[in-house]
């Protein structure tokens, strides 16, 4: 059963360049951690356990479209699944919605690492399997 990751979202001050809206970087920011938040709770291993397992998983690859700015205050709704899982590589999207409006999505790839060696690693089956629970094609 396919399924999303979803967290209502508040935008901060901190959010914002000089003219109330979310200076685009921040949006990177949100999404990673919103990456953290569904591992330690959508998949089961916090980025700390990830760490002691030996694996890395950096982002090799950004694609984003922004289509409405936000506003200081304004309440939204992460969303983070899954459209490909690859011998060592994921492709997660992200969605952030206001309401029924889809104002910025991003796709992200990213690959398993071994931090020994540094090079690509298969997905561990533990977590191939947690991540399939996400995996939904794109709409």
């Amino acid at each position: 059963m396919e399924k999303m990751f979803i967290r209502p979202w508040r935008i901060r001050f901190s959010d914002c360049d000089p003219a109330g809206i979310v200076y685009h970087p921040n949006f990177f920011v949100m999404f990673n951690n919103l990456t953290e938040d569904w591992f330690r709770e959508g998949v089961g291993l916090p980025f700390l356990e990830m760490g002691k397992r030996g694996l890395l998983l950096p982002v090799v690859s950004v694609k984003s479209d922004f289509f409405k700015p936000f506003h200081i205050g304004e309440h939204g709704e992460l969303r983070l699944w899954v459209s490909h899982i690859g011998n060592s590589s994921l492709t997660v999207h992200f969605e952030f919605w206001k309401d029924d409006e889809l104002r910025v999505k991003c796709e992200e790839v990213m690959v398993f690492i071994d931090s020994v060696n540094r090079r690509s690693t298969p997905i561990p089956d533990d977590l191939r399997a947690k991540f399939k629970q996400f995996l939904r094609e794109e709409h």
